[in-house]
């Protein structure tokens, strides 16, 4: 292979969240040269396996990529390019999209014969494990993982009845629907609130004042029913 200029080294992650370091380095394979003319070349290379030997290959080439005399990027065509298959020590990471947009990519001279890199990202994540669900003010039924992600799982419809009070009740403070009801309509508005509590609709102040009479007469007729027993004994100790 040419002699090549490191590329910078990221991190990837293959179907499974399992991290795949890849390197890249770059190899020029033609000068430019405006008398013949003939544009400047590059290759792109990523390290397939470190420890290869005899015919195995270390390096995997990707793309060539051309540019015009002063630098400007002329090839491929497209802002980005499928890199198939992608392996690198035995690590599988299949088909990468390798992005690099429409004006990103520059040829100039560098007195230190240096490939310069100013951004390398990627969007893929590790593996990870579940570590909570709740509600959002969406209505969907969210799973977050510790390595940062989050998934929508589930989303909780809203409904409205032609009879409400038709609907039949069930044990845990379910409803079903029932024929004199009607069927549920799902164009119904509202939102869903996730860990919150339905306030109480009671008036603890009347609902106290009503237990205090009621109290009160309890009291009241307790003592008429004693007093009747005694009138009663007192009766029959006469006949006696």
């Amino acid at each position: 292979m040419q002699t090549s200029l490191a590329g910078e080294a990221i991190t990837i992650y293959d179907d499974n969240g399992s991290p795949v370091n890849v390197q890249m380095r770059w190899a020029k394979s033609q000068n430019a040269d405006s008398s013949v003319p003939q544009d400047a070349q590059w290759e792109l290379y990523y390290l397939t396996d470190a420890d290869a030997t005899g015919t195995d290959p270390v390096w995997t080439h990707v793309q060539q990529f051309t540019f015009d005399s002063d630098g400007s990027f002329l090839s491929p065509a497209a802002s980005n390019i499928t890199i198939s298959n992608l392996k690198v020590d035995g690590n599988d990471a299949g088909d990468v999209l390798f992005t690099y947009g429409s004006n990103s990519l520059t040829q100039y001279a560098d007195p230190n014969g240096s490939v310069k890199v100013k951004t390398l990202s990627q969007d893929g994540y590790a593996s990870g494990e579940q570590t909570g669900v709740q509600i959002s003010s969406a209505g969907r039924i969210v799973t977050t993982y510790n390595n940062g992600q989050t998934r929508d799982l589930y989303e909780i419809s809203i409904a409205s009845f032609e009879a409400d009070n038709r609907l039949e009740r069930l044990d845990g403070g379910a409803f079903a629907w029932t024929t004199d009801s009607g069927e549920p309509l799902y164009s119904a508005t509202g939102s869903v609130v996730g860990n919150a509590l339905e306030a109480s609709n009671t008036d603890i102040a009347d609902e106290f004042s009503k237990l205090i009479i009621t109290h009160q007469a309890y009291s009241a007729n307790t003592r008429i029913v004693t007093s009747g027993e005694e009138m009663l004994q007192e009766a029959l100790n006469m006949v006696r």
